[in-house]
This record gives structure tokens, sequence and C-alpha cells, in this order.
């Protein structure tokens, strides 16, 4: 059955998706390089601190990209790369590597530090419920692929060896500058790059970079003991693992220029492939209250104590919220919005249960509306993936089963499909329980439904023994952490608060 329906959404949708390429700057029609297979790479994170929420929103968005892109029936091949050497301060090259200048400070070896940040890094992206990507290659288990693509370049004339570190050089790659319409003569070298007078323009990237005396990480290579730029890895993962050519490369907005452009002309000169990328999809920045999260302001929120404060459904469907292009603001007011949104949606799932034993019609009666709201949500996702859109038919879904019920008109029918359907979107975002015996968070509705019951009944006995007052404050209590008491002919009942 599943196999059947699977082959009818091929049928329907395949072929369908949008994506926005930052490269061309327009929407375009997704067509991989191999039918039925897509190869995704994201950059990931420096691991010399915890990962943030900016960290978070951008991978959650490639998370849900990945989701759709399994549901269209693709086979994706995703890859996330970890830096542990060679990303330095300000990316300029007088600049200390992070990861050495934070084992400095904390007086621990640089790969002892790598190692706790990275399993905080895992600890934190598992909890938001992403899903791992098929490798994560980390850049200091790959330095012959390295060392052998810098010599490739310096053979075919686009890099060059100077006193012990190798660089590329922009003027050989007049295309330099594509992806971020910067064009070569306007590129600016950064601030204080004079230093290195062995650099034949200012402008020019480090593929090598030699290693001062006494540097902890460092390799030998046939220019010296040094250690890797930051730009040359992202290249050999995906030379090495996808080949010449891959299908959509993403990370933040803010990567573009210069680290994506170098990513490009490395790979372009190396193998004479072009496009490298055929599909570059950015993300927006992540914004606290509307200014841009800085240490150094005070408003710097890391992604493991976002998820401590806040359920996982919650931050999801915030970030799921706004379009992936666009900025994203953090603030409080819009974290409680998506907590009772959360509620919201476990409570429809728990009415649902409730209500299929008694089922007033035997004839489906909203069946072709579910139907219509999967369909616009479908078309949404397909459009670039408009996750905000999407989730407007979503919780329309949600409004037209909880007033099926109210009203009781519905069917088993109806209510088999609405709850199927709220699932099978939901999972995109990651913002329903697994199961409609899962309550929020993964608790268990079981175990919510005996607390509930036991406060329920000690406000029964204050009632009989007329404590209208203890009675009155269970209730209020109740409804202050969003719990409706309703008192019925069948006796009291509860739900979550359904109404935003």
């Amino acid at each position: 059955m599943e196999s059947e329906y699977e082959e009818k959404r091929i049928k329907k949708y395949g072929g369908r998706l949008k994506l926005y390429n930052t490269l061309s700057r327009s929407e375009e029609i997704f067509v991989p390089s191999e039918e039925g297979k897509v190869t995704l790479y994201v950059c990931g994170t420096t691991e010399y601190d915890y990962v943030h929420l900016g960290h978070g929103r951008t991978y959650a968005f490639y998370d849900v990209l990945v989701r759709f892109l399994e549901w269209l029936s693709y086979d994706v091949f995703y890859i996330q790369n970890i830096t542990d050497v060679g990303h330095l301060e300000g990316d300029v090259d007088f600049g200390e590597d992070k990861v050495v200048k934070r084992a400095k400070r904390e007086r621990k070896h640089p790969m002892e530090l790598v190692e706790f940040f990275m399993r905080k890094h895992l600890e934190a992206v598992d909890k938001l419920k992403l899903k791992r990507p098929n490798i994560m290659p980390r850049a200091s288990a790959h330095i012959p692929e390295i060392i052998e693509l810098a010599q490739t370049l310096i053979e075919k004339g686009y890099a060059y060896p100077a006193d012990g570190s190798v660089y590329f050089s922009i003027s050989k790659f007049p295309e330099y500058g594509k992806l971020s319409r910067v064009k070569l003569d306007e590129v600016l070298p950064g601030a204080r790059v004079d230093i290195r007078e062995e650099k034949k323009d200012p402008r020019d990237f480090a593929l090598w970079r030699k290693a001062p005396e006494g540097y902890v990480l460092k390799w030998s290579s046939p220019w010296g003991d040094g250690f890797p730029g930051w730009h040359i890895e992202d290249t050999v993962f995906i030379l090495k693992y996808f080949g010449p050519q891959c299908d959509i490369h993403g990370g933040a907005v803010e990567l573009m220029m210069p680290h994506h452009e170098a990513e490009i002309s490395q790979a372009e000169a190396t193998t004479g492939v072009k496009p490298f990328v055929r599909y570059w999809v950015h993300t927006g920045l992540l914004t606290i209250n509307g200014e841009k999260m800085s240490k150094s302001k005070g408003n710097y929120i890391r992604l493991e104590d976002a998820v401590q404060k806040h359920s996982a459904e919650a931050l999801r469907l915030w970030m799921a919220s706004t379009h992936y292009r666009k900025p994203l603001d953090y603030n409080e007011r819009d974290l409680e919005i998506a907590e009772k949104s959360i509620k919201r949606i476990v409570n429809t799932l728990r009415r649902i249960q409730e209500s299929l034993e008694e089922t007033p019609e035997e004839i489906p009666v909203f069946l072709d509306q579910i139907e219509e709201l999967k369909e616009n949500f479908i078309e949404s996702m397909l459009d670039d993936l408009n996750t905000s859109k999407a989730l407007s038919f979503f919780f329309q879904l949600i409004t037209l089963t909880n007033k099926a019920i109210d009203e009781g008109k519905y069917s088993k029918k109806d209510l088999d499909e609405a709850e199927k359907t709220i699932k099978e979107l939901g999972e995109f975002f990651q913002i329903v329980p697994e199961s409609a015996e899962r309550g929020i968070g993964g608790a268990d509705i079981e175990l919510v439904n005996s607390l509930l019951n036991l406060i329920i009944d000690m406000r029964e006995k204050a009632r009989q023994e007329k404590d209208y007052e203890t009675a009155d404050k269970i209730r209020g209590k109740l409804r202050e952490i969003g719990i409706v008491l309703e008192d019925t002919q069948e006796g009291p009942k509860w739900r979550f608060t359904s109404t935003l």
C-alpha cells in the first residue's frame, strides 16, 4: 500500500520542486545530476565553542529539506563537515586558529577541546530532533587529500608556494565573485594583510599555511610543516565523496563571500567542471530582538540552552514559521506562541482519539477539505520550501478538525485521515509527537492523564465538600498552564487550550 502511495506521489510531484539558486538569483526547477539521487553539502561548525541558536536555525532548515526530498522519493546523500583546524579568527593571514587559541586558554590539547565541543554539538542537535548527516568528515582526517589538492592547483598554475605556505592566485580565476556578484577588481583584501609580504597579490587566499615554531596543530607537507587553510576542506570533501559536482550546497548567507567563492574557485580550477554546485541554497541570519546575535552584546544563545528552555517542537515550529531566506528574530513572545501551538496540535490528536469512540456519521463529511489543504501544503513546499505558507494550511487543518468535532459532524474515515495527515505533514518540521500516544517533548500521555485525573479528583472532592474557593483555584491554575477543565454531563473533561 505504501509503495503504491509512493508511486502516485512520484508521478504527481516529481520534477516540480523549485529552489532559489543564489548563483542565478532566481527560482529554478530542481533537477539533480543523477536521477533519483541528491548530493547535499552543508557547511558545518568550527568546534571551538558551543553551537548557537543561529546554527540550529540553519541546520533545522536543511533537515526539513532532506525530509521533503526523501518524501519526494529522492535518495539523499547528506554531508556536513566538522572544522577542527585551520579556521583563523577573522579569516585573515595574521589571525590565530580559533581552536588553538581556545585550547590555550583552557589549557587543553586542541583535539581534546574539539572532541568536547563536537559532542556538545551533537547532543544539542539531537535534542532539536535533527537527522544526522550521512557523514561528518573532519579536516584533520583529510590532510593527505588537502595537500594533494594544493599540489594539483600549483601544477595547473592556479596556486603558488611561498615561504612554506601555498596561496590561490585569485587573478588566475577571472570568475571569482560570480556567486556574490563581487567583481574581481572590487575584491578587497582583509585588514593588515600586507603583513604577508610573500603573497603575490594581497587578495590571494591560503590553501596551506606555514606553522609557526612550536605550533601544536601541524603536519608535514612538501612545503614544510603547516596546516590547511579554512576554505580548502569543503572543496576536498565534496570532490572526495561526491565527485566534481554537487547538487545542493547550503550554509548561512554570510558564508557566500569569501568562503563559498573560494570553494568554487578551487573546485572549478581543479576539475574544469562548471558549475561546481548546481544549486546554491543559503539561509538567512538569526537576530535577537532585532539585533545581530553577538557574544559582546550579551545576546548569544547556546542551542543547548534553548532546547532546555523550550520544547524541540516549539523551536522547530518557530524556525519554520519564517521563510528560510529571510532573517529570523528570536524573542520570547514568539516562542510562547509556538509552545501554545504545539499544545493545540497535541490536543487535536487527543480529541481525535477520544472522538473515534463516537462516530456520528458513516459517510465522510470533510474528507475533501483535508485533501485540499494537504495539496495546498505540498504546493507551498514545492515552491522553494515556503514553510510559513505551508504551516498556514497545516493549522487550517487543525482548525477544521476541531470544528468538526465540536459540531459532531465527522465520520471515522474523516478523523482517521485527519490524524494521518497531521502526522505526515508535521513530520517535515518535527512538530508533532511521534505517535498519538505521545505528548509534548515526548511525555507519555497516559502519565499526563493519570496526573490530571488525580488533580481533577481533588477538585471534585472540594466541590462535593462545597469548598468552591479551592475548586476554582485548581481550575484557574490549570488554565494558567494551558489546560482547560470543562464540566460536562458525563463528568469533568480536560483539554489543552486550542485557541491562539
